[in-house]
């Protein structure tokens, strides 16, 4: 789905179905969901230093979202707190209820005192601040990429989204 600007209906797509691999031998499918498409710019420059790391979608709301992680199944989703529609925690939450197994991990702004303990409820597994915190993210992704086996990719059942 291309962005609509006339109507400013929001905006996602989905990498789905792509034959071919990346030159390394793992891929790690990320979702990114934020309403700034600035900060998605950002994000995919942050991510080029990720091996294996391919951004399959985007999404800007929380409904966005759910229904692209159902079309692209990704392995990492990186989600702010604050959406225009909706919020992280929802979709997360919407999310693990249909199957997601993933990596979750809010990238947003905020008091992590208080955001942290929300985002465990929610089943998101880490908070980054984005803008002291993206380096730490890029070094959290690092460790996933160079782990052992690859993420569990999740099962969602796409009836339910």
């Amino acid at each position: 789905m291309t962005p609509d600007r006339a109507s400013g209906s929001g905006y996602f797509f989905c990498l789905c179905g792509r034959k071919g691999r990346l030159p390394l031998t793992k891929k790690m499918r990320i979702l990114l969901i934020d309403a700034s498409s600035s900060f998605r710019q950002r994000l995919h420059e942050h991510l080029r230093r990720v091996p294996g790391a391919a951004v399959v979608g985007e999404a800007e709301h929380e409904d966005q979202a759910v229904m692209a992680a159902g079309l692209c199944r990704p392995d990492v989703i990186l989600t702010d707190l604050t959406l225009p529609t909706g919020n992280g925690f929802s979709a997360i939450e919407r999310l693990r209820a249909i199957g997601f197994q993933g990596t979750a991990y809010a990238v947003t702004c905020g008091d992590e005192s208080v955001l942290g303990p929300l985002c465990l409820a929610a089943g998101i597994d880490g908070y980054y601040d984005k803008i002291h915190d993206l380096d730490r993210l890029v070094q959290a992704l690092v460790v996933i990429a160079d782990a052992p086996t690859p993420p569990t990719r999740s099962t969602l059942k796409i009836a339910e989204l």
